[in-house]
Parts: structure tokens; sequence; C-alpha cells
């Protein structure tokens, strides 16, 4: 009774643009699983592995570049006027620019005094900061549409993205033999063209209104500062495990390790595009204020929580048939990462679910503080599980951050903002 009317409920407030969504995500974040058999015919494991450290790298400058502003749309999108939304986007971009300015000035420092490359050629980190600015951009105009329930837009955009990703990295590997260059190539083309569409169409929407204020530039940066903890923290646990690989196995053994990573990270693609309807439909329902809202997220947590762990499951089931087919024989133990890997975003998707609570409230110090102690035992644990178990070693570690990060933002939002989570067999009314 209970399933049927959440289900019922879910199916008229949050699903109404999943199907979009999930679709336009999936096929836009499972380029490097799209393109798995490919890669891993034309590339060695040792150049997979290359690919695999300058995704890291771009991961890592998104995060700290992009400031984590986002939040400051939906947080404001559905209590202010379009103008104040307007005013905060383009001040929001005025502080994306000041901080890839410092970050190319940081990169030019830290190669001019000889920090380590991890074999990637120098060039690709002078575009980093170039690379962070235009994907940020792109995710502006993103959480606009989707607040603005304009699903098929962003469907569309997403959609268009991945085909010239997909085209130009697809002729540079196949036809001109760059190797994994080439798929850098195809990412920085995708991203520089989404960049200039998402300008002109946040421009000719009204989200962009020229008006500098530094009152807000504050009030941006005291939401954002902490998640740039947690956005730190969180790439360190996604992340490090293929940079801790790198240097105490080898560069081979992170190219067969991301393998398995991409079949798991399935998990993940789902609970992205899941989480693109659930925030704001979130949002707009503790806005009210009202008990029954509440107690609608909670039972909505629950059913998710439970749906992740099962989908987890039968992706590695899933993984265990296609991988062979897939890609070559050296890659097929690659497997042994699946399931780690898929329970680890689970939870991760779990920690989504009751993340936005800190925000609603304006209070993300706590998100940040918890997310980097997740981190930094992830790292310990990355050093001794690889030591002790291999690369699997690594897997490992992921699911065990995630797993600690989800029990305490859960437990401390509830502080920040209670919610009926053992009170739902009371009667309301």
């Amino acid at each position: 009774m209970l399933g049927s009317s959440l289900f019922k409920s879910l199916r008229k407030k949050l699903m109404k643009g999943f199907a979009i969504y999930l679709g336009s995500t999936i096929i836009n974040k499972s380029i490097p699983f799209l393109l798995l058999p490919i890669l891993t015919d034309y590339l060695s494991t040792e150049e997979y592995g290359a690919l695999a450290i300058f995704q890291v790298i771009v991961t890592f400058g998104d995060t700290v570049i992009g400031l984590r502003m986002k939040s400051n749309i939906n947080r404001n999108f559905f209590s202010k006027e379009k103008d104040v939304v307007a005013q905060i986007v383009y001040n929001m971009l005025l502080l994306l620019t000041a901080s890839a300015s410092v970050f190319l000035l940081l990169i030019t420092a830290y190669i001019g005094l000889g920090g380590p490359l991890f074999s990637i050629p120098q060039r690709w980190f002078y575009v980093l900061p170039f690379l962070a600015f235009m994907n940020m951009v792109n995710t502006y105009n993103l959480a606009i549409l989707r607040n603005r329930k304009r699903a098929l837009e962003y469907g569309a955009l997403e959609i268009g993205k991945t085909i010239l990703n997909l085209s130009v990295s697809l002729l540079l590997i196949i036809a001109y033999g760059y190797g994994w260059q080439g798929r850098a190539y195809g990412i920085v083309s995708a991203s520089f063209a989404l960049c200039v569409l998402s300008l002109i169409r946040l421009g000719r929407s009204g989200y962009i209104k020229a008006k500098i204020d530094v009152k807000k530039m504050k009030e941006i940066m005291i939401i954002s500062l902490p998640l740039i903890f947690h956005g730190l923290g969180t790439t360190v646990i996604s992340l490090s495990d293929r940079i801790f690989i790198d240097q105490m196995i080898d560069t081979s053994a992170v190219g067969i390790y991301t393998v398995g990573y991409q079949f798991g990270m399935i998990m993940f693609l789902v609970v992205t595009a899941f989480n693109l309807t659930w925030t704001p439909w979130m949002y707009q329902l503790l806005s009210k204020e009202l008990e029954k809202n509440k107690r609608k997220i909670v039972k909505a947590t629950y059913l998710m929580g439970l749906v992740y762990i099962g989908l987890a499951l039968g992706i590695t089931l899933v993984s265990y048939f296609l991988l062979p087919v897939m890609t070559p024989e050296e890659y097929h133990s690659a497997f042994t990462y699946v399931i780690w890997i898929a329970l680890g975003f689970a939870f991760n998707g779990m920690y989504s679910l009751v993340q936005p609570y800190g925000v609603h409230v304006g209070k993300t110090g706590y998100v940040g503080i918890t997310t980097m102690i997740a981190a930094i035992i992830n790292l310990v644990l990355n050093y001794y599980l690889i030591g002790k178990n291999g690369p699997v070693g690594a897997a490992q570690a992921t699911l065990i951050s995630y797993v600690l990060m989800f029990l305490t933002v859960w437990w401390y939002s509830n502080r920040l903002y209670p919610m009926p989570w053992f009170r739902l067999l009371r009667t309301t009314k």
C-alpha cells in the first residue's frame, strides 16, 4: 500500500521529466563506456591509464575552479524574482572568471617549479582552467533549464554535446591516430561549443543581468566556499584511487582498473539522472514547510535507497557477461572491481538524497568538513588496502568512504533540519 501510493506520487511529481533526463544524461556521461570497445582496441592498457589520469585532473580542475557555485541557482530559483536570479548568475560568471585566472597562474607556477605531470603533456595542464570555465557555464545553463522544467531543451543540449564529443574523438583516434589525446580533443571541442550556446541561451532567456554586486558575490561565496571542500573531498574519494594505483603499481593497472570503474559508474549515471529531477522537487516541497511534504520526501528517500542497492547488484551481474564481449582479454580482470564501485555509487546516490537539507537552511559548512574527513580516511584506506589487496583495495576504499559520508551527512543534516525518518507509521492530520 505504501509502495503503490508512493510510486503514484513519484510518477506524477518526479518522473515527468525523468525519462528525458535519464536518456540525455546516460548518453552524455556514458561516453567513456560507449567508447570502451574502441578505446580498449586502439589503446594499450598504459595509454588507457594515461587517459584516465587526464580525466582525473580535468575533474579536479572543474571542482576547484567552479567553486561549487551551481547550488546558488537551485537555492534561489524558486524563492527569488527572475531579475535577482539573473544578477546572481552574472556575478557567478565574474567569480568563475577570476577563479580560472588564478588557477592558470597557479598551474604556471606549478609547472615552473617542476611539479609532477603524471605522464600527461604539459600543454594539457594549461588547458584545464579554460576547460573548467566552459564546463561550468554549461552547468549553469543546464541548472536553469532543469528548474524551469525545460527537459526537452536540456536533453537536446546534452545529446548535441555527446554527438560532437563522440565524433571528434573517433575521428582523431581512428582516422588520425592521435591515441588518447584524440579523446582529450573531443572533450575540449564539445565543451567549447556548449559553452558558446549556453552563454547565448542564458542571455536571450534573460538569465544574465549585467550588474556587479559585491554583496551578492559575498552571499554566493558564503554558500559555495564550504561546498568547495565538499567538492574536493568528493573528488579525492572518486579519483585518488587511480593516482595511488599509478604510483604504487603501474599505469597499465590503472587502465584495467578504469575499465571496471566504467562499468560500476553505470550506477552513477542513474543516480545523476534521478537527482536532476529529485533536487527541484525536493526544494519545492521543503519551501512549503508542511509535515505531509516532509513525510513524502522521507518515504521517497527510503524507497530510492533500496532501488539504488538493487540496481548496483544488477549492474554487477550484467557486467559479468558484458565485459568480455566489449573488451580484449587483457581487460577482462576488470570485473573484480565492478561490485565495489557500483555499491559505492549507490551510497553516493543516497548521500545526494540527504545532502540538500544543509543547502536549504543555508548551512553547508558541515558538508565540507564531513567530506574532507571522509577524503582523508579514503587516502589512508587507499594506501593501506592497495598495499594489502592490490588494485581491488582502491575500489574497497571507495565503497567504505561513500558509506561513511552518507551516514554522517544523514545524521547531521537531520540535526539541522529534522525530518520524520522514524515516524512514518504515525498518522498525520
